[in-house]
């Protein structure tokens, strides 16, 4: 009776942990066993916000908005800066090797600043809106795309660029694949591929427009892109596709890579899937608006990803639904978690939340797993 007694008790404190550890914070925010969340600071643009934010050194925050402004943020969330430019600003900032923060703006310049907002330089490289972000391609190159001469090669020595001509907008993401191909992605359906040196290579034929998706890389040769022709490719740096996975909606966003190699994305169909390493369907969950925003491993065990219905979802990497947290708006850009585990969440209707994320303790998980109270139930009983 006494080991009785004792396991009883063991089993009343676990039951307690485990039906308190799930929280409840305003209307069906739902939060599971792994973490919990608390707003720390927010901020409200005049207007949206379609930027992704980035994290710099020191864990500031930059983020540009649609009502003109670039925005730099300290790691709690103060304003500490701000800057106008005299267009949208629509693209995602991007730190550059030297730590000073590129973005572009639809009034055709690019802005380089420090990471508190000081502005160091601006350049027109006469090409039209600034779509995209910045990446960098060499120590002096960077690569964008816009909306009237493609795709745009900045050389940071001389201050002067040159473009790769194409008929329609360059509005996907560009991305280093591997040391030294420049993948992105066109409206006119192609996917291009260049070298380090601007030169271009190859491109690879879709059946859509390739909007945002950002390519992620799977090793140094090969990478993932969504198309607005509902299709995730799979394809090789030498401009071959390998493979590709149907749903019923555009893809407008970067899937996530996971270290087994299984991917992660959303689809205008309002599911967000998990796909084995060949493409094959392992689980999809179904939110209640379009999935815009890309996912974002927040720890070795999480995945964060945003819908328009408001709401950032969030999974285990084998796709089990942990909770959700409500937003004050649709999210459209992705999400960044800072250094000091700060969630970084913006919406269309121009708010920046900071989140705080408080994981659980890798033995508190294991104290309210109910695989230990049915084994502690089972001991009682045989004893």
């Amino acid at each position: 009776m006494h080991y009785k007694g004792i396991l009883l008790y063991l089993i009343c404190i676990i039951s307690f942990f485990s039906c308190t550890t799930k929280k409840h914070i305003g209307e069906n925010n739902e939060f599971s066993t792994n973490f919990q969340i608390e707003k720390i600071n927010t901020f409200k643009s005049s207007r949206a916000i379609y930027s992704t934010p980035i994290s710099t050194a020191h864990d500031n925050v930059v983020v540009g908005s649609h009502n003109k402004y670039v925005y730099f943020f300290n790691p709690a969330g103060s304003l500490i800066n701000s800057y106008k430019t005299n267009g949208w600003v629509h693209a995602s900032p991007s730190v550059l090797s030297d730590e000073t923060i590129a973005i572009g703006s639809y009034d055709g310049f690019l802005y380089f600043f420090k990471e508190n907002g000081d502005l160091q330089n601006k350049y027109n490289p006469e090409t039209g809106n600034v779509f995209t972000n910045v990446v960098e391609i060499s120590e002096k190159l960077l690569a964008f795309g816009t909306n009237k001469k493609g795709v745009a090669f900045y050389d940071k020595t001389n201050n002067t660029s040159h473009h790769y001509i194409l008929n329609k907008w360059v509005h996907g993401s560009p991305k280093l694949i591997g040391k030294n191909k420049l993948v992105i992605g066109s409206n006119d359906k192609y996917i291009y591929i260049f070298d380090s040196s601007s030169v271009f290579l190859s491109k690879i034929k879709t059946k859509g427009w390739i909007m945002h998706s950002e390519p992620a890389s799977i090793g140094n040769s090969e990478f993932a892109i969504g198309s607005y022709d509902k299709n995730l490719y799979k394809c090789s740096t030498d401009g071959q596709i390998i493979s590709s996975f149907k749903t019923k909606g555009r893809i407008h966003a970067t899937p996530l890579i996971l270290k087994n190699k299984n991917i992660v994305f959303g689809s205008f169909d309002r599911y967000i899937y998990f796909l084995d390493s060949d493409y094959r369907l392992l689980k999809k969950y179904k939110t209640k608006g379009k999935i815009i925003s890309s996912p974002l491993q927040i720890d070795t065990e999480t995945i964060a990803i945003g819908s328009y219905d408001k709401y950032i979802y969030f999974f285990n990497l084998s796709g089990d639904f942990l909770g959700r947290y409500k937003s004050k708006g649709k999210i459209f850009s992705t999400p960044i978690l800072l250094k000091n585990n700060i969630l970084v969440i913006c919406t269309t209707n121009g708010y920046v939340d900071f989140l705080r994320l408080s994981f659980k303790k890798w033995w508190f998980k294991i104290l309210v797993s109910p695989k230990l109270i049915v084994s502690l139930f089972q001991l009682m009983y045989q004893s």
